[in-house]
């Protein structure tokens, strides 16, 4: 392949992380936008991306509508603003404004306006959910294991990556919502776990329950990630909505764990990822199909809410704690206290921010990369 062709791939390859991108990052900035509407506050910009404007329109009243170079994220910047953190401005807005800047509205109201854009992007995942559930069925997958982790009931019994799970006790398994409810039908037992491995069906024994502190606690995980292929089962309206709030409900938990393993130093720790991870996982989905590239979005929709609820500074979880600090002691922060705070947001963001780029150099094998391409052009 030759450096031409390479570029264009390359170029190919980012198309379906901008759609991504842009389409998630509207929604979360359409939330803060409307809230803040709705409780007079005037928006001034509304910017999907950052940096110059490419192109863009003033509404009727007066926001700003902007498509910006840099379309790795967005803001909206409303009346009395110094940045699209939303820090209130030194300069004095006039009386008659006064009254539509963020800052003169209460604390409460506030609170709603920060929590607008997480709450947009949730809605938009379950939406995304029941539409793909109601059109092309629920997924169901195929229990192939992929990962198993360290100290797992899974890894106690002997099961492998690429073992494909087909049945536990006297019940058969076809999918991995099968094995999920016969893991919590069968949980503090001992009984046995099939499998086929290399094609040949196994067998072993498999204890679904723990010692601790000299009682027996019940398991309800294997301790194993799947990755197996994905069917679609026409299903109803409830069961779309009801896969929607669990299919969140999961993926919280499952963050929070993740994070909780990564604190504790465990291999299957939560990896952050940046923009490259984000890039593959978009191009994969869509290789997969429209479901795929749909499922992809909701999936991104709900960590982009999740991530900007974390109590930090500068992501809304911590202007939502700032307002309600403000509403308990029924005055508003010092403006030093606001900049030391702010400060200390910056640079906990940038340090995640850092830490998922370097997790990706390696999952990515960057290095070697560069090293190889520019080793072929210097060879030209």
């Amino acid at each position: 392949m030759n450096l031409l062709e390479k570029l264009w791939d390359t170029g190919a390859h980012i198309v379906p992380l901008l759609i991504v991108l842009l389409i998630v990052v509207f929604v979360h900035e359409m939330g803060h936008f409307l809230i803040a509407r709705y409780n007079g506050v005037h928006v001034t910009t509304f910017s999907v991306g950052y940096g110059s404007e490419l192109c863009g329109w003033t509404d009727k009243k007066g926001t700003r509508w902007r498509l910006s170079s840099l379309p790795l994220g967005g803001y909206i910047m409303m009346l009395g603003d110094a940045d699209a953190t939303s820090v209130k401005a030194d300069a004095n807005v006039s009386q008659n404004d006064a009254s539509r800047t963020l800052h003169a509205k209460t604390p409460l109201q506030q609170i709603m306006v920060a929590f607008g854009g997480p709450l947009f992007n949730l809605l938009f995942t379950i939406f995304v959910i029941i539409g793909v559930g109601m059109w092309q069925g629920l997924p169901e997958m195929v229990p192939l294991v992929n990962k198993i982790s360290e100290h797992s009931v899974a890894s106690k019994c002997g099961l492998q990556p690429d073992d494909l799970i087909t049945g536990i006790g006297n019940d058969a398994i076809a999918t991995a919502s099968d094995l999920h409810k016969l893991l919590k039908q069968y949980k503090g037992t001992d009984t046995t776990i099939r499998f086929k491995r290399a094609g040949k069906e196994q067998s072993a024994p498999i204890a679904l329950y723990e010692q601790k502190d000299g009682k027996v606690v019940p398991v309800t995980m294997l301790g194993v990630m799947l990755n197996g292929d994905v069917t679609y089962k026409p299903t109803t309206m409830w069961n779309a909505v009801n896969a929607a709030v669990k299919y969140c409900y999961l993926s919280a938990k499952g963050i929070i764990h993740g994070v909780e393993n990564k604190i504790c130093g465990n291999k299957d720790g939560l990896q952050l990822g940046s923009v490259f991870s984000i890039g593959a996982g978009a191009n994969k989905s869509l290789a997969n199909g429209c479901t795929s590239f749909l499922t992809y979005m909701a999936m991104l929709s709900f960590s982009l809410a999740f991530f900007n609820l974390l109590p930090i500074p500068v992501l809304d979880g911590g202007k939502i704690l700032l307002c309600s600090i403000e509403w308990i002691i029924r005055r508003p922060l010092s403006s030093a206290v606001i900049n030391v705070v702010y400060t200390i947001g910056f640079g906990l963001v940038g340090t995640l921010m850092l830490l998922a780029l370097w997790n990706d150099i390696e999952r990515f094998n960057f290095v070697n990369k560069t090293i190889q391409f520019f080793s072929t052009l210097l060879r030209r």
